[in-house]
């Protein structure tokens, strides 16, 4: 936990000493104290980061999910002039280098420096200055499903075409899934558990659910959280071109991302970082932390049916859903909005639809949801740690963001999929749904951090 310094509300009090790795540890009272007694300490979203095609920071973030504006443009990370889909959500180099270290920037592959850069807005939000008392009670748990496959994509290219000797020896150390968590773990000096979780889309929501586990655990105070990803490179582009899954409405990129539009004809692409900071809720009262969001509970499953296939009666789906709800202690009347997946792909934009009703009955049709890949595209693994940002802004605003570029909806999308304006409510607890190849499917419930259960 962060050390006392003035200014940042900190109370560093604590008390009982617990033996660990051969030396005293100091435990603080909180997860001492309610473990004994049996209650579950609730984690808080203290801090959002975020880097994203719509900027640097929440608020820029936030504006462009409340005006339904798409931040979709040309390709311009390589020449995409023969791809049969041309467009993507790109992050430009001056939204994230000012938040780097120089030295650290040449090192590092695209997805960490994204990492980085959101982190340190995120703990700047959180008003947490990384000088923590106990480090090893800060953990990282990120999530992303393609890595540094960038530059080793690159490198492979430059293996071949100039030798050995020009490959970039950063690459040994930056290429593997795990580096990004490992620079965030640097950049915060965190120093407790450190994991990635990879399991497609899916990802950065797994992160985000497993990180508040660990501090119901009492494993750690404080997780930096959520996920980071860089697609836009070509084999990608070529891999899921030729899958007919990436949107070919090149003509307009900024309306091309549609979900569940009559009109919706594939993903956009999109890169960026979406970071997090969850802390238990005593630890983020003693410190006067303003909370954005109770974690309440996820859950994660398997369609074991085919890697592109659409399981068709929807029951892992609809089991994994239900347990999400049994595991926050949420009655289906309870959710207020939902954050779909929602990912402009026809078949996966009716499977999502078909899902919620098989789950919620005719109680779907009264629950407003939107997507926010409609104004930033799909980034793949971290897009589950964006859509808890946009909930937990949501809560602070009493907004409900519309799916950008929804217009005519498509008949098998009937439900109230909110598009024009943003709607203006308030509401307590809300459901993010997430699905992958490979028919990995996750869902996670939102609570509005005040009051109690």
């Amino acid at each position: 936990m962060p050390s006392r310094s003035p200014g940042n509300g900190v109370d560093s009090s604590t008390k009982g000493v617990a033996e660990g790795n051969g030396k005293p540890r100091v435990t603080p009272e909180w997860s001492r104290t309610d473990r004994a007694h049996g209650v579950t300490p609730r984690v808080a979203v203290t801090g959002v980061g975020v880097i994203a095609p719509t900027g640097a920071g929440k608020e820029k973030y936030w504006d462009a999910l409340v005006e339904g504006r798409s931040l979709i443009g040309p390709v311009t990370r390589f020449d995409a002039t023969t791809y049969p889909s041309r467009m993507a959500g790109e992050v430009s180099d001056e939204v994230y280098s000012p938040l780097v270290d120089p030295k650290r920037l040449r090192r590092m592959p695209l997805i960490s420096r994204f990492a980085v850069a959101a982190t340190q807005l995120a703990l700047a939000d959180a008003r947490l200055d990384a000088r923590w008392a106990e480090p090893d009670r800060v953990g990282v748990v990120l999530g992303t499903s393609l890595g540094a496959y960038k530059e080793g994509s690159e490198q492979t290219v430059v293996l071949h075409e100039r030798g050995i000797s020009r490959v970039n020896p950063f690459l040994a150390l930056s290429s593997y899934n795990h580096s990004t968590a490992g620079e965030v773990a640097i950049e915060s000096g965190a120093q407790g558990l450190n994991l990635t979780e990879t399991v497609g889309c899916p990802s950065s929501l797994c992160a985000v659910g497993l990180a508040a586990d660990l501090i119901r655990q009492g494993r750690l105070d404080v997780c930096i959280t959520g996920g980071s990803e860089a697609p836009i490179f070509p084999i990608v582009f070529a891999a899921m071109c030729q899958a007919h899954e990436l949107s070919t409405s090149n003509e307009c990129p900024s309306r091309a991302s549609r979900p569940f539009d009559k009109s919706h004809n594939g993903i956009v692409l999109s890169e960026g970082s979406c970071i997090l900071i969850l802390e238990s809720e005593e630890h983020a009262r003693r410190r006067g932390a303003r909370r954005y969001a109770h974690i309440e509970g996820y859950a994660v499953g398997s369609e074991a049916h085919e890697m592109y296939g659409i399981e068709p009666t929807g029951d892992s789906a609809v089991r994994t859903l239900k347990l999400a709800l049994r595991a926050a202690g949420c009655a289906p009347e309870a959710i207020g909005y939902i954050s779909a997946h929602g990912n402009s792909c026809p078949r996966w934009d009716r499977k999502e639809t078909f899902i919620l009703k098989k789950a919620f009955g005719d109680l779907a049709y009264q629950i407003p949801a939107s997507s926010i890949k409609g104004a930033i595209g799909h980034n793949f693994g971290a897009a589950g740690a964006f859509q808890v940002a946009s909930i937990a802004l949501a809560f602070q605003a009493n907004l409900l963001p519309p799916t950008a570029n929804l217009e005519e909806p498509d008949p098998e999308c009937d439900l109230d999929y909110i598009h024009g304006d943003a709607r203006h409510t308030r509401v307590d607890a809300c459901l993010i749904s997430n699905f992958g190849y490979g028919g990995v499917n996750a869902f996670m419930v939102l609570r509005r951090a005040s009051g109690d259960r």
